[in-house]
């Protein structure tokens, strides 16, 4: 009997998922004929994990309506279905680290620490590791599931760095040296590609501000951009999108980039450690063999996880529990890591079947990287607050005139000082 088995037989054959012990695994044939709705972002784990949902259909009798959009689409179906306390969706991918405080002080979240305490042992709740599941929480309440790390790290051309005698910068300054030089190599090879999309930027940005020695904001929350060393940040990313990345970068987020690696046509790219599996496709990769991975330069990465969370308005809740367990289990987050999910459960990264399929340089380099995550990562994609989502669009859209050349560096520090101040103040 599979953990996944004796899971749903535990959850779905309890009604009020209150009782102590397993009962019969066919019970999860209780849950025959109903039906959730999960609501996903296009994301290397909702890639990962889309192919795997017939084995809960067939397991639980609960079939799974899939709405899948883009990231931006994603939340503003989201959004809507929330705003409008529609129980039209069940299940949803969230970033508590972007949208938590807003989520949590809406009721946009379903509680989940009472079904987890009550959750099967073969669940092993206890197993997410610190950060996973910290990053999950708002005021301490726990409002979703982990399902993966990730975090920048930088992907780079081995082939290139062979052929030009360049080694992986660790530092900010060698990052901006190692791009001029494959400038000076070729024409026909882009330097590097980042983010430059004023809303995805901050999470590739803030290494490069934190790197200087500051954080978003200082002990009494305040933001720290009228600290000459932001401007200095500002002025090293905007430096490398504007004289060494592609044409068009001021609209680059993760797809774009990853394309373009994939392609042959880019020699670094600083993008979430989550896109590995994109670039080893050898259906769609140019360069699977080419790869290297490194932490991202400076020594200060930001780490975040993806989490599932629960409608508060969905007609559907044990189902959707049920889901929500199966999806986080032990034995589908091992199956995930096929799809270069990187595991938010410690005994599931430890697991000799992890490990040992990590059988290539640039798995083995790209497993250190993300623990390096895990172990230096700063968990703010950017200061925290109701307003997280417009605060990041301000650091974007002022780091962006930037990149375009049409502010200087000290005046978009000060644009973003202003703005966060203001934004905080009201929430």
């Amino acid at each position: 009997m599979s953990t996944k088995t004796r899971i749903l037989g535990c959850v779905l054959g309890a009604a009020l998922l209150a009782l102590p012990a397993c009962g019969n695994p066919t019970d999860a044939a209780s849950g025959g004929g109903e039906s959730i709705t999960l609501v996903m972002s296009n994301h290397p784990w909702q890639r990962g994990i889309e192919p795997l949902i017939d084995r809960f259909e067939q397991e639980s009798g609960i079939t799974v309506n899939v709405q899948t959009f883009a990231e931006q689409q994603t939340r503003d179906k989201i959004q809507l279905n929330l705003q409008s306390r529609s129980a039209a969706m069940d299940v949803y991918m969230t970033l508590p680290s972007r949208e938590g405080p807003l989520f949590a002080s809406s009721g946009y979240y379903e509680p989940l620490d009472d079904r987890l305490v009550h959750a099967p042992a073969e669940y092993r709740s206890g197993d997410f590791s610190r950060g996973a599941i910290e990053g999950m929480k708002v005021g301490g309440m726990t409002y979703a599931l982990p399902v993966n790390v990730e975090g920048p790290v930088l992907y780079y051309r081995t082939d290139l760095f062979e052929q030009w005698g360049l080694t992986p910068p660790t530092t900010v300054d060698e990052l901006l040296a190692t791009a001029a030089a494959v400038k000076s190599r070729t024409a026909d090879v882009t330097p590097i590609t980042l983010r430059g999309s004023a809303a995805a930027l901050p999470f590739t940005f803030g290494p490069f501000l934190h790197a200087t020695g500051l954080e978003w904001t200082n002990d009494q929350g305040v933001p720290t951009f009228d600290d000459p060393r932001a401007a200095q940040a500002i002025d090293r990313y905007a430096t490398l999108a504007r004289e060494f990345g592609p044409p068009g970068v001021i609209n680059y987020s993760f797809t774009e980039s990853s394309t373009l690696f994939a392609q042959g046509k880019v020699a670094m790219e600083l993008e979430s450690s989550n896109e590995l599996n994109s670039l080893v496709d050898p259906g769609s990769s140019t360069v699977v063999d080419h790869v290297g991975v490194v932490p991202v330069p400076g020594s200060a990465p930001t780490v975040l996880s993806w989490g599932i969370a629960m409608s508060p308005f969905s007609e559907h809740k044990d189902a959707a529990w049920a889901f929500m367990q199966w999806a986080t289990s032990p034995e589908i987050q091992l199956e995930l890591t096929k799809a270069d999910i990187a595991p938010p459960r410690t005994g599931v990264a430890a697991d000799p079947a992890y490990t040992q399929s990590l059988d290539t340089p640039t798995r083995q380099q790209w497993s250190a990287a993300v623990a390096d995550l895990q172990d230096n990562g700063n968990v703010e994609v950017g200061p925290v607050g109701a307003n997280a989502p417009a605060m990041r669009q301000t650091i974007g859209d002022a780091v962006g005139k930037v990149i375009l050349g049409e502010a200087a560096p000290d005046a978009a520090a000060a644009e973003i000082q202003s703005g966060l101040v203001s934004q905080l103040a009201g929430g």
